[in-house]
Formats: C-alpha cells, structure tokens, sequence
C-alpha cells in the first residue's frame, strides 16, 4: 500500500501541474493582447516620425484604435480561457482588476471611434476648396487685423477720460459723456461681433488633420480663431477693468438704446460671454496647445513658410499682455462676469414687485379723493403767464407716495404751452437758423417735431379730456403729454430758466422725444430707458455741446444719484437774487389745506417752501 500510494502521488501532482490546452490558449491570446500595447505606442511613434501624407485623423487613429481594442478584448478573453477572470473574496466571485480595467480601456476606444465620426463630420470651413481657403484665410486675417486694432484704439480712447473713470465719486454721465461712451460702446460692440463671427467660423480648426496632409489648414485655422479669441478676451478685459470703475457707466451701458440697435443689458451679456469660466479655460487650453505645436511638430517654422508668422506672434502678444494682467485679476473679473447672470436675474424678480409697491402708493390717495384745491379758474389764470420751457413744481396732498419724497414738493414737470402759442413763441431767428441746419430746409419747431414723431405731435394738438395739453411729465403710466389741469393739484408753482429760446426749443425736443419710455420706478438717475418726473426736466435742461443747460446738483438717496423735485426749489432759493442765478420766479399758488383753499402767493412765499414741512397738511 505505501508503494502503490507512493506511486500514484506524483502521477497526480503531475497531471495538475500540466496546462490544458484552454489555458495555453489563454496565455497566448492575453500575450498577443499585452503585446496590442507597445505595437500601438510604436504606431504612434512611427508615425510621427514618418509623417509622409498618411492622415493622422482618422486612418492612422483608426488603425491605433483597431489593435488597442483587441489587446484590450484579448488580454480578458485570455483570463477567461485560463480559468482566471474572477477571484475569490470573502464576499464571493469579483471580476479581477485587471479584467475591469481592459473592460474600461475597451469602452474608452469605442467612444474614440465614436468621437472620430463627428471630426469627421463636414462644416463650412472644411468644405472649402484649397483656393477659397486661401482666399478665405488672406481676407478674415485682415479683417482680424482691422477689427484688433479698432477694438484697442476704442478702448485706449475710453482709457483717456479720466473725468469719467478715474474720479474718486464717479458722477452721473453728462449729456456728452453718455454720448461719447454710447458711440464708443456701439463701435466696440459691433467690432467684437464681427470679430466673433471670424472666431466661429475657423473654431472649425480640429476637423483639419494635424499630419502633414491637412497640417497647414489646421494650423492657420486654429491660430486664426485663437487670435480672434484672444483679441475678445484682452479687449472685454481691459474694458471691464475700466467700464467697472464707474457704476453709473455700467448702469448706462446697460440700459436699452434702441437708436444703436443695442438691447437691455448688452455690457452684461457682453461680459457674460467673453468673460466667463469657459473662456479663461479656452484661454489657457489654446496656449497650451500652440507650444505642443510648437514643441511637437515645429508649427512656428512651418508658419513661417505659410506666410502667417505674424499671427503667431500676434497670438503671444496678446498671451503676454494678459499674463500683464495679473491671474487674480482676470480671475475676479471673470468670477463678476459670471454672478452677473444671477444679478440681472434678481433684478428681473424684484423689479415687478418693487414697480408694483411704488404704483400703488403713487395712484392711492388716503383722502378728498378726485377733490384737489386749485380751481379751473386759478388754472385758467396761472396759464397766462406761462411761457414753453417753464419748470413747474407740483404737490397733490394725501398720497402715500408723498411720505417717501424728501421736501415738500413732490412733482417737476415741463410746461410746452398750446400749440398756437408754441409755434409763435418759437418764431425766432436763432431757432429757425438750427431747425434749418437739421433738416435741410426752413421748417418751424412743431414742423420740425411732427416729422420726427408724427403721432406725438398729432396727440399734442388733440389733448384729452377735453382740455388741450400743456405739459410733459412723467406719471406712474410713464412720459406723458398732460392737461395743466390734470397736473396742478392743490400747489403748483412756476420757474423760468434764465436761457435763450434756442436752448428752450432744444430742451422741448428732447422732451418728445422721451415720450413713450416708462416710469422709472427705480428712480436711478445713471439711465435714460425709463423716467422719473425730475429726470425728464433734468435731461431735457443737461448743457451739452452747442445746448445751453441749466446745472442741477444731484444727490445720493438711498444708493441712487437723483434729484429730487424739492431740491430744484432749494437751488432757485439759494441763487435768488444772484446775478448767476439759473431760474427766475414765474408763478406761485398757494393752499391751506384745513381751509380747503388755495390761492396766488408771493415770490417771497415761494422761496420758503423749499424749507417747508412735507406735513404741511397739519398746520394750522
């Protein structure tokens, strides 16, 4: 017995040790797979050593692709002929690491394969004939020049006023700031959408093969776009740095301007779509990629004998001006172009509410409602001494709207007069020889006005209520023409500005044309696209070139720079009876309101209602 279990042991451990033919085959096939690895990094390397024509994208990659999916297939498939896919755990049978890992790698070439078909996919730029490429690339180089060198001169000409951006408190823009800025604005805006438009066109780049077959059209299409994109960048960057320094700039900016083909928010959106996360990575991801060409395929000769060196350069010169920049610089501009999305969002939810809250108050009366103290008479008789141009102030008791208005008057409005009288008092050499210089012949002032705004004129001489309208004003429905009626209430008063019938006219131009735009119910001074009552008399009066103007002190309530109506008398009562005084005294009616009356007072009364209680109501 201990021969014959002697014998048989070995006999066994023998026939244990000895592979199958299953398993050898399973070396074989994990072997040939193991060995898919180096022959496909070799491919690789012979390629770009050889780089004879063979397209890299996607005949070589295909190929490269091919064997490292049957590696990655053979070397699973050989631990599966071996009996060795899984392992034992505690927990049961587990696919072995290595075996996941092929799985993985095997997927990850499928998706490759399946990213070549969109490469490969045609665009408008690689339907180009070899000739129209050419053509294509010497033209939108040019233009690329043309449009960089305009968007720099732009800004560098916006970095030079300094009054506007460089002030400690910048201010509200003047008339001709907001003109300078606006046209400045409109030139960048238009050139950044044409350079943007070259910067779509060629981003294209990728689907020319980088091999010698294709490399001359990837490279010059991939420096074109990267030259756009870059230009986009430095130039929205440097505009930011310098439009950010002056909120009421941005304010401007962002407001509507319909005469510039420019929408609500174009700075925002401008910043939103130059600025943001996704353009410093593509920043950062091109630079990149112009050294590995550089470094891995010499594109910086290979530029220079395709006549585009120039592009190159200019590339990194605009890479070393941003690197100027500063990183923690660009990266906080970029950071406020990207929360600015949710600013304009907040804004576009609290608006409504506070539009409403302020509506409402302004509209409800608490008492003697529809009942105001001014008579049609008093009306009748205030109009006589009225003259176009007039600034007239305004006080209706027992609106809640009253007790959030700092002084005792609430309202300014904007006295035109009825059109009879308009087109005589007008009548004048100085504003017939403008109203010639604009339009090209002699044409009076509501001549002049019925062109331009033909419906505005006709609703003028109409009027309503059967009462002719007198005024402009801005009301919670928006910038109204109004009876004198409507707007007197239970005080008014009346100002003249100390200016030529010119300047006068021009003022009643610019109030036509502000007709139309809402209310303003966020009361903010820095905009035009929509009106408080004093800012309608304040825009229409802002001195500007060849525009006399009157000079009103604004002031900061609550975070707005504004004017409010009762600060237009405090400056009539601090110049009174200087020789550089702005407005002279017209008119004044008066009201005691437990009397319920109201009747013509003094210019000496007048000055002291710019001292007087808003809760005058209660006095005796």
């Amino acid at each position: 017995m201990p021969d014959v279990d002697s014998t048989d042991t070995p006999e066994e451990d023998t026939s244990r040790a000895r592979p199958s033919a299953r398993q050898r085959a399973g070396s074989v096939v994990s072997l040939l797979g193991m060995l898919s690895l180096p022959l496909a990094l070799g491919a690789v390397v012979g390629f770009y050593l050889a780089d004879q024509g063979m397209r890299l994208l996607p005949t070589m990659l295909e190929i490269v692709l091919a064997g490292l999916l049957l590696g990655f297939v053979a070397m699973p498939l050989g631990r599966l002929l071996q009996g060795s896919t899984y392992r034992e755990t505690r927990a049961g049978s587990r696919l072995r690491k290595r075996v996941v890992t092929c799985i993985i790698l095997g997927a990850l070439c499928i998706a490759a394969r399946l990213a070549l078909f969109w490469t490969e996919q045609p665009s408008p730029l690689t339907n180009l004939t070899t000739a129209e490429f050419d053509t294509a690339f010497e033209l939108d180089g040019q233009r690329y020049r043309e449009l960089d060198q305009g968007l720099r001169r732009t800004v560098a000409f916006l970095k030079q006023q300094h009054e506007m951006f460089d002030a400690e408190s910048p201010a509200v823009l003047s008339a001709d700031q907001e003109k300078l800025l606006l046209e400045a604005w409109s030139t960048i805006y238009d050139h950044a959408f044409l350079l943007d438009h070259t910067r779509s066109f060629y981003e294209d780049w990728f689907r020319f093969d980088p091999s010698r077959a294709q490399r001359s059209y990837h490279l010059r299409s991939f420096l074109l776009t990267f030259a756009a994109e870059l230009a986009l960048y430095e130039n929205s960057t440097e505009l930011a740095r310098l439009i950010l320094k002056n909120e009421n700039a941005v304010k401007f900016l962002d407001g509507p301007h319909p005469s510039y083909n420019l929408d609500a928010n174009s700075f925002s959106r401008f910043r939103e779509e130059l600025q943001g996360v996704r353009d410093q990575a593509r920043v950062a991801a091109g630079a990149k990629y112009l050294l590995a060409l550089d470094k891995g395929l010499g594109a910086r000769e290979e530029a220079r004998g395709l006549g585009c060196s120039w592009l190159w350069d200019r590339v990194e010169q605009h890479l070393a001006t941003l690197d100027g920049l500063g990183l923690i610089d660009r990266t906080t501009l970029t950071i406020r172009a990207d929360l600015q999305v949710l600013k304009v969002a907040v804004d576009r939810t609290w608006y409504p509410a506070q539009s409403a809250i302020a509506k409402w108050m302004g509209d409800t009366r608490v008492r003697r409602i529809g009942e105001y103290l001014i008579t049609p008479q008093q009306v009748q008789d205030m109009n006589r001494h009225l003259l176009p141009g007039d600034i007239m102030l305004s006080r209706k008791n027992w609106y809640l709207s009253n007790v959030g208005l700092p002084g005792f008057w609430p309202h300014a409005i904007l006295y035109i007069g009825a059109p009879a009288s308009f087109e005589s008092y007008f009548d004048d050499p100085e504003v017939l020889a403008y109203l010639r210089a604009l339009n090209g012949s002699d044409v009076s002032l509501g001549e002049h006005i019925e062109a331009r705004w033909p419906a505005r004129w006709l609703q003028y001489q109409i009027g309503h209520d059967d009462q002719p309208n007198r005024v402009i004003e801005a009301l919670s429905e928006g910038v109204v023409l109004n009876t004198l009626e409507h707007s007197a209430g239970d005080y008014i008063a009346a100002l003249r500005p100390r200016l030529s019938k010119l300047a006068k006219a021009q003022a009643i131009i610019e109030a036509f044309g502000h007709l139309g735009k809402p209310y303003d119910f966020d009361f903010d001074f820095a905009t035009d696209h929509a009106l408080v009552c004093t800012e309608v008399v304040y825009r229409c009066y802002r001195p500007a070139v060849g525009k006399e103007g009157l000079t009103f002190p604004l002031i900061d309530l609550m975070g707005r720079v504004t004017l409010p109506a009762n600060n237009i008398a405090e400056l009539f009562a601090t110049e009174r009876g200087r020789t550089d005084a702005q407005m002279d005294f017209v008119y004044f009616i008066d009201a005691h309101e437990k009397q319920r009356r109201a009747f013509v007072s003094t210019e000496a009364e007048f000055f002291k209602t710019a001292r007087r209680t808003k809760w005058d109501i209660s006095l005796d």
